[in-house]
């Protein structure tokens, strides 16, 4: 085994390549994996990938193909591989959970260790499972300095397989609260599987984002971890056109620190900073919160046009739980812009809470008076009877001709939901 692995990095230093599991995303030069899952045989595509030039492919068929290395198990040769990166790596892993904000703060981790001049490397997008952190550190460089990964758990025991993976030094917990909480026993059971991300053997130094009651996290944690309510440290921020200047207190010390314009970056500033600090003492105090930090479609604003009229998007598509839901609707009810519409996703793994989590939601929507709002999938459809001042969709394909229909009473079009209602294509029949 040993002989491929120098071999693969050989490659990956001779053409600057990627390795990759599917022959769409494969180019020049690339390494191709062949990885069966539930849905499909890579290992059949290998001519494929060599047609489109790879300098390797690693499969389970024996074949005279000089570009071809035969393993029998490709999945047992991805894990050993992995293995073989992370115990070669010497620089410094930073593992980052969390119910919200795990791309962000990873994104953002990121962008400072980088702009203090340390050479980073961190995982693709928001692949985050086990097959997205493998995917991730076959593409290591080892060269850097620190490489940073986002993990998410869905279900049991998850966490505790990508830590034996990954082994980080660092971790930061950005918040636990009830997304796919579904899949677990209770909120307690949850918590017991995010906290699973400080059994590493290598861990340095961790820290738990909180807005709760604490008394059960302390009894889970040692002496390795912090635990901050950034909610409730002591804040001054002051504005100007280009940037936040934020004054807070944490532990007696006052610290000040710049973010880019935005209210939602604030806390993430100050968690970014209170956690890089705790491992590099010497880091740069300015620019905390960086644009490019959300990726994709992660929060942003786009701008289109409907039927010749100028409209906005809020464009969170991405995903939903019930907290992370509740504090958008809130912080896009605050915004003083017109003409507003939500449209809203239903939550998904949420178990026999479901019902409770969205009439919740529906119980916040009433509160704050609001009135445009268009509530899509099964989750929400089941109460179209009972709040009927509300519209109501099984899908989002009828949100499409209300807003066709009703455009000359709407600017801005706030967006958010799981990923299985699929609002993303609502948004790009508008953005193309």
């Amino acid at each position: 085994m040993q002989k491929i692995y120098k071999i693969i990095y050989q490659l990956k230093s001779k053409y600057k390549s990627n390795i990759v599991f599917d022959t769409r995303l494969l180019k020049k030069n690339d390494i191709f994996i062949g990885l069966k899952t539930k849905n499909n045989d890579g290992n059949l595509y290998y001519n494929e990938a060599i047609k489109k030039k790879a300098s390797l492919v690693i499969a389970n068929v024996k074949s005279k193909q000089p570009k071809l290395s035969y393993t029998k198990d490709t999945q047992l040769f991805i894990k050993n591989f992995c293995q073989f990166i992370i115990d070669s790596y010497k620089g410094k892993i930073i593992a980052v959970t969390g119910s919200v904000g795990k791309t962000t703060f990873k994104e953002n981790i990121y962008h400072i260790l980088k702009n203090n001049n340390f050479n980073t490397y961190r995982s693709y997008k928001n692949y985050n499972n086990i097959l997205g952190l493998q995917f991730s550190i076959m593409n290591m460089d080892l060269n850097s300095n620190y490489s940073v990964f986002e993990l998410g758990i869905n279900s049991s025991n998850e966490m505790a397989n990508l830590i034996k993976t990954l082994q980080p030094h660092y971790c930061l917990v950005t918040g636990i609260e009830n997304s796919h909480i579904g899949n677990f026993r209770n909120f307690n059971h949850l918590i017991d599987n995010k906290l699973k991300i400080f059994n590493s053997k290598r861990l340095i130094k961790g820290l738990v984002n909180y807005n709760y009651d604490p008394s059960y996290i302390i009894k889970k944690i040692n002496s390795k971890v912090e635990l901050i309510n950034v909610d409730n440290l002591k804040k001054d921020i002051y504005k100007n056109k280009k940037n936040f200047y934020i004054n807070f207190q944490y532990n007696k010390k006052k610290y000040l620190i710049n973010s880019s314009k935005g209210d939602f970056c604030i806390n993430i500033a100050i968690i970014s900073f209170l956690f890089i600090k705790s491992f590099i003492k010497k880091i740069k105090f300015n620019n905390f919160f960086y644009n490019d930090s959300i990726i994709e479609s992660r929060g942003k604003e786009v701008l289109t046009y409907i039927g010749g009229k100028r409209v906005c998007f809020y464009d969170h598509s991405y995903n939903a739980s019930p907290f992370s839901l509740n504090k958008q609707i809130l912080i896009f009810n605050e915004r003083k812009i017109k003409q507003k519409v939500y449209i809203l996703g239903a939550m998904k793994e949420l178990g026999s809470q479901s019902d409770f989590f969205h009439i919740q939601i529906i119980q916040l929507l009433i509160n704050l008076n609001l009135t445009k709002i268009i509530l899509i999938g099964d989750e929400f459809y089941k109460f179209k009877k009972r709040f009927n001042c509300f519209i109501f969709y099984k899908n989002y394909i009828p949100a499409v001709k209300y807003l066709n229909k009703e455009i000359h009473n709407i600017k801005n079009i706030f967006v958010m939901g799981s990923r299985s209602n699929q609002l993303d294509r609502l948004i790009k029949i508008y953005v193309k």
